[in-house]
């Protein structure tokens, strides 16, 4: 994108005092995706800046805290179909909108791990009534039971910033954690602070 943006440049040979690079530096959401490397972005930077004496701006957001929220959320049921087993979480699409809003499909991890892989698919959905409150299919994850514990990852961009009180429903408590220390950032909602 920068060298296109260098041959603009040179053949109008206007000089621009800033040049916006805009956002887009997302994150892997899985392993398939590449990963943004900073320091090829920051070469390529420099190498531009040598040439044309403009200031860079740029919107990085999600490629740097993306990564580091996780929804911890509980298994409440798992409903058996013909197809596939259906994994009720305590979180809904209200507390994670991505995966309803467009499709966005985030890792999931259990809090338990085991060898035992279930052969069929899970379906991960949250438990508001809604066809969209549905976070992800795996086909052979490892077993689970009801009560344990899912890791939804990468959810630091748009999780509590997506977040509502869709059906009434609460907001989770905030933590954020640095090494050994444990700070609450935002108290679990009451349903008394929505009147």
């Amino acid at each position: 994108m920068l060298t296109a943006i260098s041959n603009f440049i040179s053949k109008i040979n206007y000089k621009f005092e800033y040049i916006d690079l805009g956002g887009g530096m997302g994150i892997s959401y899985n392993d398939r995706n590449r990963k943004l490397n900073y320091k090829r972005y920051n070469v390529a930077i420099k190498k531009f800046l040598k040439k044309h004496n403009s200031k860079i701006i740029f919107e990085p957001g999600r490629s740097i805290e993306g990564s580091i929220g996780t929804l911890i959320s509980q298994i409440i049921y798992i409903k058996n179909s013909e197809n596939k087993k259906f994994v009720i979480l305590d979180a809904g699409m209200n507390d994670l909108m991505r995966p309803a809003l467009y499709g966005a499909s985030h890792r999931m991890l259990p809090s338990i791990k085991k060898i035992k892989k279930f052969k069929g698919t899970y379906e991960f959905v949250g438990p508001i009534c809604e066809s969209t409150d549905k976070f992800l299919n795996l086909r052979k994850f490892q077993e689970l039971n009801e009560k344990e514990l899912i890791a939804i990852c990468d959810v630091g961009a748009y999780g509590m910033s997506l977040s509502s009180n869709y059906n009434l429903r609460t907001k989770p408590i905030e933590l954020l954690i640095k090494g050994s220390k444990i700070k609450v950032i935002r108290k679990r909602q009451k349903h008394t602070d929505l009147i």
